[in-house]
């Protein structure tokens, strides 16, 4: 297929495919696959014959289905891909409401000693070059590097969250709601490992039932974004978050009380809502009676009479993220200025705001911080220094990749 890129004069062609590799699995001829290891035979494989697609338009979805199928007198497909491509109406900014293409996947039953990938093939210039998050928060480059042994899957690398390859002027950005392996073996390529089905021969292994001899039916899910850097690395960070923490919808009957309104307007919150590069983790009242002093707390939690936990209605813990890192983009990488306060008006009124470590166990003020060099390659240890004060105050700024932890104390009512 061919994609315009929109407000781009350029149009890149994609091209899908499900292909398999055959693996290693007789211990008497070298390493083998395994859970831990993947020692393919060879290069990937095409794993089908036929397709079969389906184009179901909706009014604001189009869906298309496509089902590949391994021999051509199969009755039951063995891959199928399920594309889903939004069709509703640009914002009142003019700017599209959906960026992305929502890929479900089906891949299996396998057969043995089968590993299967999705390889996209586009017409972008990559050299190879493939970028991956291995912990869900920072990505790195993974260059391709040639080895004698098994070059395939030492350019295999963990997608905890998202993955993409570019060139000068696109990118084309995998995000992935679950971890997968993810590897770029060719210019323009990028593949994602979806399923294995291994069996060897390893008495260890058989004892110890690691075979992952799996005839199970897996159905991932990617969303695809492709276009300039420019816009690809904003949206990026939001889309990821929108495919981790999809909305639940709740249906519950509407009962007379529900359709006249409790309130009636007599009381309306103003919709607050954050900057586009911070991201609100957790906000709850923890479960239980804790002193800000930690030391304080230890002496409670060591004293023979331990009273019933009790929550503090008065105390809200506030955890929030910048999804950015440095210079991936010019605007939502800057650091960002928020009022707590006027955030979170609607809850009460806030008396006062205590800076915590990430797990809110310590006050920040009272922590020793590690300082390290940056610069002197000859410099091992860090500095073990006491910070400056903490300024008071509900306004706080949040650098890139950074995440702040607070109590917010409310004033009683």
């Amino acid at each position: 297929m061919s994609c315009e890129l929109w407000r781009s004069n350029r149009t890149v062609r994609v091209t899908q495919s499900f292909m398999e590799y055959h693996v290693k699995n007789d211990v008497n001829h070298g390493p083998i696959s395994d859970n831990y290891v993947f020692t393919p035979s060879g290069k990937a494989e095409p794993a089908w014959e036929a397709v079969r697609m389906e184009i179901v338009e909706g009014p604001l979805v189009t869906e298309i289905r496509q089902y590949f199928y391994r021999e051509v007198n199969d009755s039951e497909p063995t891959f199928a891909i399920f594309s889903r491509l939004a069709r509703g109406p640009q914002g009142s900014d003019g700017e599209l409401l959906c960026h992305r293409i929502e890929q479900e996947y089906r891949a299996g039953p396998l057969e043995l000693n089968r590993e299967a990938i999705l390889r996209t093939s586009t017409d972008l210039n990559t050299g190879r070059v493939l970028h991956s998050d291995n912990n869900g928060f920072q990505m790195q480059r993974r260059p391709y590097r040639q080895n004698v042994w098994n070059t395939i899957a030492r350019n295999y690398y963990p997608m905890v969250q998202s993955a993409f390859i570019e060139d000068l002027p696109s990118r084309l950005v995998l995000l992935s709601e679950q971890a997968h392996g993810v590897s770029s073996q060719g210019n323009g390529q990028v593949e994602v490992m979806l399923h294995r089905r291994l069996w060897n021969n390893d008495k260890w292994a058989l004892d110890n039932d690691l075979t992952l001899n799996d005839s199970s039916v897996v159905h991932p899910v990617l969303w695809l974004l492709l276009g300039p850097k420019t816009l690809t690395s904003g949206l990026s960070q939001r889309s990821g978050l929108a495919l981790q923490h999809r909305p639940v919808v709740m249906l519950r009957e509407m009962n007379e009380t529900a359709h006249r309104g409790s309130w009636n307007g007599s009381w309306k919150q103003e919709a607050v809502t954050l900057p586009s590069s911070v991201h609100l983790q957790i906000l709850s009242i923890p479960g239980w009676k804790y002193s800000s002093n930690h030391t304080q707390h230890l002496r409670t939690l060591q004293k023979d009479r331990r009273p019933k936990p009790k929550a503090d209605l008065r105390r809200v813990l506030l955890r929030l993220q910048h999804l950015y890192e440095v210079d991936q983009d010019p605007v939502l990488s800057q650091p960002v200025t928020v009022n707590l306060r006027s955030v979170l008006g609607g809850l009460g009124s806030v008396v006062s705001v205590e800076e915590r470590s990430l797990t809110g166990t310590w006050d920040m003020r009272m922590m020793s911080r590690w300082t390290w060099s940056t610069r002197d390659p000859h410099r091992q240890r860090g500095n073990s220094s006491r910070p400056l004060p903490l300024p008071r105050g509900p306004t706080v700024t949040i650098y890139p990749k950074e995440i702040q932890t607070f109590f917010i104390h409310f004033q009683e009512q």
